[in-house]
């Protein structure tokens, strides 16, 4: 029987989050994989995806078919609340989640005014950083934390959890970060014959810094002859209709499937995430995974596994030159201290285990739903 231990018997646990997304960001992938720990563990686990985007999201994630773990899909709040009222523990995981869950709250309650579903937000970013600030998405992902009463919150990184408090005076509950090795791993039989330096290039998110991006690319070609400069995330039609210029010898791999960018990661051997923060950082941390040394901000939560100039660097993304003087440093390494970096990175990611991160939601999910600490 799957659930909780309760006098030396299991008593029936089910869980299920609820995000409206195609899939194939940090953020699905997190709790996709997470979702597929809990129920390595015997919890019944289950997904809920609105309608639109069901398709995509099974499509991305053909794992989860495997495992047996319902990915239901809902078109309005009516359609979510007889799904929710067979759980004990219901998780949004975006701010238009929170609002889906809790309008299918109101739902479920007419219908079963007893009805004893807990309530959780797994909060994967600071939301209202992306968006205009006042405007009505801002509104909305502002008020996010607090629309369901009674929730219990939680995140990956401190940096997440000290920004909800910060900002909203809401406590949040750590959980412990994952990544999925089966999927990152690294190749050390291989060899490049030059360093090669990946970046994503993703004009639809600016938070992401495109065009910092290019412009530290265009930096690299000029003063470097011997780096390979390859890039992922968008099409060159793309990259045109937004302005962004590249070199001639920055290789563009277009958008790419969730299981090639670990191919790209083991053949690279630095790679840049020149965001203007990351709650995060999930692909610094999958390349660590792969061997392959991430560039990260030190706005946000990198600081949960990059130690700057030991696995990773760690710079103020908002000054090129600090940017400029991390790729020079690692250009200029020799192979011995190249690959001590290495050796460190793949040990701090080796940590980061899907295991780890859905026992940690497990204990929080128990408090929650059977009042234990």
């Amino acid at each position: 029987m799957k659930g909780e231990l309760v006098d030396g018997n299991f008593q029936f646990m089910s869980v299920m989050f609820v995000l409206p997304s195609g899939g194939g960001g940090g953020g699905s992938n997190s709790v996709a994989q997470e979702v597929m720990g809990l129920a390595r563990l015997g919890i019944d686990a289950r997904l809920a995806v609105n309608e639109p985007n069901h398709a995509k999201f099974t499509a991305a994630y053909p794992e989860l078919e495997a495992l047996k773990v319902p990915v239901v899909s809902y078109a309005e709040a009516a359609e979510l609340a007889p799904h929710m009222a067979s759980c004990q523990v219901v998780v949004a995981t975006t701010n238009r989640s929170v609002f889906d869950v809790n309008n299918a709250r109101v739902e479920m309650l007419k219908g079963n005014p007893k009805a004893t579903v807990k309530f959780a937000y797994y909060v994967q970013d600071y939301e209202p950083l992306f968006y205009t600030p006042h405007s009505d998405a801002w509104t909305k992902a502002h008020q996010s934390y607090s629309v369901l009463k009674d929730a219990m919150l939680f995140a990956k990184t401190k940096w997440l959890c000290d920004m909800v408090y910060a900002n909203h005076g809401i406590r949040v509950m750590k959980v412990v970060p994952s990544i999925d090795h089966d999927v990152y791993y690294p190749d050390l039989k291989h060899q490049n014959s030059q360093l090669v330096v990946a970046a994503m290039l993703r004009p639809s998110t600016p938070r992401r810094a495109p065009w910092r991006t290019a412009r530290i690319l265009q930096s690299l070609s000029r003063k470097y002859a011997n780096l390979s400069l390859q890039v992922f995330g968008a099409t060159a039609e793309e990259l045109r209709a937004t302005g962004l210029d590249l070199p001639p010898s920055v290789k563009n791999w277009g958008v790419l499937r969730r299981s090639e960018v670990p191919d790209l990661m083991r053949q690279s051997d630095l790679f840049l995430d020149l965001s203007d923060y990351q709650a995060f950082g999930r692909t610094g941390l999958e390349g660590m995974a792969c061997g392959c040394i991430p560039v990260l901000p030190v706005l946000g939560g990198s600081g949960e596994y990059a130690a700057h100039g030991r696995n990773a660097f760690v710079v103020d993304t908002r000054a090129d030159d600090q940017i400029l003087d991390a790729i020079h440093t690692f250009v200029t390494l020799d192979a011995k201290g190249r690959a001590a970096m290495r050796q460190l990175a793949l040990e701090t990611a080796a940590d980061f285990t899907v295991s780890k991160a859905a026992l940690s939601e497990l204990r929080i999910f128990r408090q929650l739903a059977f009042g234990e600490n």
